[in-house]
Protein backbone atom coordinates (compact mmCIF):
# COMPACT_ATOMS: atom_id res chain seq x y z
CA UNK A 1 0.00 0.00 0.00
CA UNK A 2 2.83 2.31 0.85
CA UNK A 3 4.34 1.71 -2.62
CA UNK A 4 1.00 2.60 -4.25
CA UNK A 5 0.94 5.89 -2.38
CA UNK A 6 4.38 6.78 -3.61
CA UNK A 7 3.41 5.90 -7.20
CA UNK A 8 0.58 8.45 -6.92
CA UNK A 9 3.14 10.92 -5.63
CA UNK A 10 5.22 10.41 -8.80
CA UNK A 11 2.22 11.19 -11.01
CA UNK A 12 1.37 14.32 -9.03
CA UNK A 13 4.87 15.69 -9.18
CA UNK A 14 5.21 14.80 -12.86
CA UNK A 15 2.16 16.96 -13.65
CA UNK A 16 3.86 19.99 -12.07
CA UNK A 17 7.36 19.45 -13.43
CA UNK A 18 7.32 22.78 -15.27
CA UNK A 19 7.04 24.74 -11.98
CA UNK A 20 9.71 26.16 -9.65
CA UNK A 21 13.03 24.51 -8.79
CA UNK A 22 11.70 23.03 -5.51
CA UNK A 23 9.20 20.98 -7.44
CA UNK A 24 11.86 19.84 -9.89
CA UNK A 25 14.11 18.76 -7.02
CA UNK A 26 11.31 16.78 -5.34
CA UNK A 27 10.44 15.00 -8.55
CA UNK A 28 14.08 14.17 -9.22
CA UNK A 29 14.40 12.67 -5.74
CA UNK A 30 11.35 10.42 -6.25
CA UNK A 31 12.56 9.29 -9.66
CA UNK A 32 15.94 8.48 -8.14
CA UNK A 33 14.24 6.26 -5.56
CA UNK A 34 12.27 4.39 -8.21
CA UNK A 35 15.50 3.27 -9.86
CA UNK A 36 16.74 1.41 -6.76
CA UNK A 37 16.64 -2.39 -7.01
CA UNK A 38 16.59 -3.15 -3.28
CA UNK A 39 13.03 -2.84 -1.90
CA UNK A 40 14.06 -1.80 1.61
CA UNK A 41 16.44 0.88 0.35
CA UNK A 42 13.79 2.09 -2.08
CA UNK A 43 11.18 2.56 0.71
CA UNK A 44 13.68 4.41 2.89
CA UNK A 45 14.50 6.66 -0.08
CA UNK A 46 10.77 7.32 -0.68
CA UNK A 47 10.34 8.28 2.98
CA UNK A 48 13.16 10.78 2.65
CA UNK A 49 11.79 12.22 -0.60
CA UNK A 50 8.29 12.59 0.80
CA UNK A 51 9.54 15.17 3.29
CA UNK A 52 10.14 17.59 0.40
CA UNK A 53 6.64 17.27 -1.07
CA UNK A 54 4.68 19.83 1.07
CA UNK A 55 7.12 22.64 0.37
CA UNK A 56 7.38 21.69 -3.30
CA UNK A 57 3.60 21.83 -3.83
CA UNK A 58 3.44 25.32 -2.28
CA UNK A 59 6.15 26.69 -4.57
CA UNK A 60 4.88 29.28 -7.11
CA UNK A 61 4.90 28.32 -10.79
CA UNK A 62 8.04 29.32 -12.67
CA UNK A 63 7.54 31.99 -15.36
CA UNK A 64 7.43 30.57 -18.88
CA UNK A 65 9.87 32.20 -21.29
CA UNK A 66 10.74 31.56 -24.91
CA UNK A 67 7.59 29.55 -25.52
CA UNK A 68 7.98 27.35 -28.62
CA UNK A 69 5.96 28.13 -31.74
CA UNK A 70 4.51 24.59 -31.73
CA UNK A 71 2.28 23.50 -28.83
CA UNK A 72 1.02 19.92 -28.60
CA UNK A 73 1.87 19.33 -32.26
CA UNK A 74 -0.13 22.31 -33.51
CA UNK A 75 1.74 24.58 -35.89
CA UNK A 76 1.24 28.29 -35.35
CA UNK A 77 -0.65 29.91 -38.23
CA UNK A 78 1.56 32.10 -40.46
CA UNK A 79 0.83 35.82 -40.60
CA UNK A 80 -1.59 36.84 -43.36
CA UNK A 81 -0.01 37.61 -46.71
CA UNK A 82 -0.60 41.17 -47.82
CA UNK A 83 -0.89 41.33 -51.58
CA UNK A 84 0.85 44.36 -53.04
CA UNK A 85 0.54 45.31 -56.67
CA UNK A 86 3.76 44.94 -58.60
CA UNK A 87 5.53 48.11 -59.62
CA UNK A 88 8.73 48.81 -61.51
CA UNK A 89 11.08 51.58 -60.45
CA UNK A 90 9.85 53.73 -63.32
CA UNK A 91 6.20 53.27 -62.36
CA UNK A 92 7.01 53.96 -58.71
CA UNK A 93 8.62 57.27 -59.69
CA UNK A 94 5.39 58.30 -61.43
CA UNK A 95 2.69 56.92 -59.17
CA UNK A 96 4.34 55.81 -55.92
CA UNK A 97 5.17 52.24 -54.82
CA UNK A 98 1.62 50.90 -55.31
CA UNK A 99 0.96 52.34 -58.75
CA UNK A 100 -2.14 54.29 -59.77
CA UNK A 101 -5.60 53.55 -58.49
CA UNK A 102 -7.06 52.51 -61.84
CA UNK A 103 -10.19 50.36 -62.14
CA UNK A 104 -9.84 46.72 -63.25
CA UNK A 105 -9.70 46.08 -66.99
CA UNK A 106 -12.16 43.40 -68.04
CA UNK A 107 -13.14 44.40 -71.60
CA UNK A 108 -11.29 45.56 -74.75
CA UNK A 109 -12.88 49.00 -74.30
CA UNK A 110 -11.25 49.33 -70.84
CA UNK A 111 -7.86 47.97 -71.91
CA UNK A 112 -5.23 50.72 -71.62
CA UNK A 113 -7.87 53.40 -70.99
CA UNK A 114 -6.09 54.81 -67.90
CA UNK A 115 -3.87 56.98 -70.13
CA UNK A 116 -6.71 58.66 -72.07
CA UNK A 117 -7.39 61.28 -69.38
CA UNK A 118 -3.74 62.38 -69.22
CA UNK A 119 -3.20 62.51 -72.99
CA UNK A 120 -0.99 59.45 -73.13
CA UNK A 121 1.56 60.74 -70.61
CA UNK A 122 1.11 57.98 -68.05
CA UNK A 123 -0.06 54.36 -68.20
CA UNK A 124 -0.04 51.38 -65.89
CA UNK A 125 0.00 48.18 -67.93
CA UNK A 126 1.23 45.91 -65.13
CA UNK A 127 -1.54 43.45 -64.08
CA UNK A 128 -3.63 44.44 -61.08
CA UNK A 129 -6.24 42.60 -59.02
CA UNK A 130 -9.45 42.25 -60.99
CA UNK A 131 -7.90 42.40 -64.48
CA UNK A 132 -9.27 39.69 -66.77
CA UNK A 133 -7.86 40.85 -70.11
CA UNK A 134 -4.18 40.99 -71.03
CA UNK A 135 -4.22 41.77 -74.75
CA UNK A 136 -6.41 42.98 -77.60
CA UNK A 137 -6.27 42.37 -81.35
CA UNK A 138 -7.77 44.60 -84.04
CA UNK A 139 -7.16 45.63 -87.63
CA UNK A 140 -5.41 48.88 -88.41
CA UNK A 141 -7.54 51.52 -90.14
CA UNK A 142 -4.94 54.25 -90.51
CA UNK A 143 -1.68 55.49 -89.08
CA UNK A 144 0.31 58.69 -88.86
CA UNK A 145 4.05 59.20 -88.37
CA UNK A 146 4.07 62.95 -87.94
CA UNK A 147 6.64 64.00 -85.37
CA UNK A 148 8.56 60.74 -85.84
CA UNK A 149 6.49 58.40 -83.66
CA UNK A 150 3.61 56.36 -85.03
CA UNK A 151 -0.02 56.93 -84.05
CA UNK A 152 -2.35 54.07 -85.00
CA UNK A 153 -6.14 54.08 -85.35
CA UNK A 154 -7.82 50.67 -85.02
CA UNK A 155 -11.12 49.41 -86.38
CA UNK A 156 -12.50 49.27 -82.81
CA UNK A 157 -12.13 53.07 -82.56
CA UNK A 158 -9.09 53.05 -80.29
CA UNK A 159 -6.05 55.26 -80.97
CA UNK A 160 -2.62 54.27 -79.69
CA UNK A 161 0.57 56.34 -79.86
CA UNK A 162 4.20 55.20 -79.87
CA UNK A 163 6.04 56.74 -76.88
CA UNK A 164 9.65 55.53 -77.16
CA UNK A 165 12.15 53.73 -79.36
CA UNK A 166 13.26 54.40 -82.90
CA UNK A 167 10.82 56.18 -85.25
CA UNK A 168 9.04 53.79 -87.58
CA UNK A 169 8.55 55.82 -90.74
CA UNK A 170 6.06 54.82 -93.39
CA UNK A 171 4.97 51.18 -93.55
CA UNK A 172 5.57 49.07 -96.64
CA UNK A 173 1.90 48.01 -96.98
CA UNK A 174 -1.47 49.73 -96.81
CA UNK A 175 -2.78 50.31 -93.29
CA UNK A 176 -5.62 47.79 -93.62
CA UNK A 177 -3.07 45.05 -94.33
CA UNK A 178 -1.87 45.09 -90.73
CA UNK A 179 -3.37 43.24 -87.77
CA UNK A 180 -2.42 44.94 -84.51
CA UNK A 181 -1.93 43.12 -81.18
CA UNK A 182 -1.43 45.18 -78.03
CA UNK A 183 -0.28 43.44 -74.85
CA UNK A 184 0.70 44.48 -71.34
CA UNK A 185 4.20 45.92 -71.12
CA UNK A 186 6.47 46.81 -68.25
CA UNK A 187 7.94 50.32 -68.18
CA UNK A 188 4.79 52.44 -68.18
CA UNK A 189 3.68 51.47 -71.69
CA UNK A 190 1.94 48.69 -73.56
CA UNK A 191 3.58 46.56 -76.27
CA UNK A 192 2.19 46.88 -79.79
CA UNK A 193 2.98 44.31 -82.48
CA UNK A 194 2.04 44.59 -86.15
CA UNK A 195 1.73 41.71 -88.56
CA UNK A 196 4.34 41.88 -91.35
CA UNK A 197 6.49 44.08 -89.06
CA UNK A 198 9.34 42.77 -86.93
CA UNK A 199 9.54 45.41 -84.20
CA UNK A 200 7.58 45.74 -80.97
CA UNK A 201 6.57 49.33 -80.20
CA UNK A 202 5.93 50.87 -76.78
CA UNK A 203 2.57 52.62 -76.91
CA UNK A 204 -0.06 54.34 -74.76
CA UNK A 205 -3.70 54.81 -75.57
CA UNK A 206 -4.97 58.27 -76.61
CA UNK A 207 -8.62 57.40 -77.33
Amino acid sequence: MKSAGFIGLIVLLGATAAQADLRDDALSAVLHCSSMGDKAQRLVCYDSAAVRVPGALKAPPAPITNAPAQVAGAIAAPPPVVHRQRSSGFIASLFGPDGPNRPPQTTPAQFGSESIANGGKQAYPIPMDGDTIDAITARMVSYDVGGGYMTVTLDNGQVWHQVSGEPVGHLARPAASYVVTIERGGAGAYDMKLSHFARTLAVRRLR
